[in-house]
């Protein structure tokens, strides 16, 4: 995969042709297996990735229990490293791979620089706080709105988008731990959904019907 092509293609976007000289000569693309920790609380951001395809899910542990904040889907970042990036601080999130995906790394000390001076570079970064920002408040209205169940049945069918498959690989503890409630509860919920032919459940993965 040429980087070359990529900025040609999918990253368009970055319009200025000093920015695309910048990222050729400076970024790397890294084949990343699902599984994979690519940020992980207490350390320092280096590189900032730039996802080009698959799923990654960045999650604050508590108590041994992963808490989603949002997920990460091709053509977007983590708002967290670059926050941690820019201002050189140590990350309090975790950023696990979901899916086998391909990334672009971005040399966190150069985010501040290609901001200020290429505006598309700029436009990227704004527009990913404002994903995030509403990622927030779609989270809290979930919680405080929402049936266990919806928020069930929402958050599969997010997964399933990003990877354009109703092939869902989690077990319930997973999702329990992104749910932020119990596994039995969510066992519970998955087999009346399940009833109710909404979904289908398989030993490690669900399918959405």
């Amino acid at each position: 995969m040429d980087i070359r092509d990529i900025l040609e293609g999918q990253l368009a976007f970055f319009q200025e042709e000093d920015l695309r000289k910048a990222i050729i000569n400076k970024a790397q693309i890294a084949e990343v297996k699902s599984g994979a920790v690519i940020l992980d609380e207490g350390k320092y951001v280096k590189t900032v990735p730039l996802l080009l395809s698959g799923l990654a899910k960045v999650v604050q542990v508590r108590d041994g229990k992963e808490l989603l904040l949002y997920y990460i889907y091709p053509n977007e970042s983590c708002i967290m490293s670059i926050h941690c990036g820019l201002n050189e601080l140590k990350s309090s999130v975790r950023a696990i791979v979901e899916e086998d995906s391909v990334a672009v790394l971005l040399p966190a000390f150069e985010i501040a620089n290609w901001q200020r001076a290429f505006p598309s570079f700029n436009a990227f970064i704004v527009d990913l706080y404002q994903k995030r920002f509403h990622n927030v408040l779609d989270a809290f209205n979930a919680l405080a709105f929402q049936k266990l169940d919806d928020r069930i049945l929402s958050l599969l069918s997010q997964r399933a988008s990003a990877l354009h498959s109703k092939e869902i690989h989690a077990t319930h503890q997973e999702l329990s731990d992104e749910l932020g409630t119990a596994r039995e509860t969510v066992s519970r919920i998955l087999k009346k959904l399940e009833a109710d032919q909404k979904l289908k459940l398989h030993r490690g993965w669900i399918e959405l019907l």
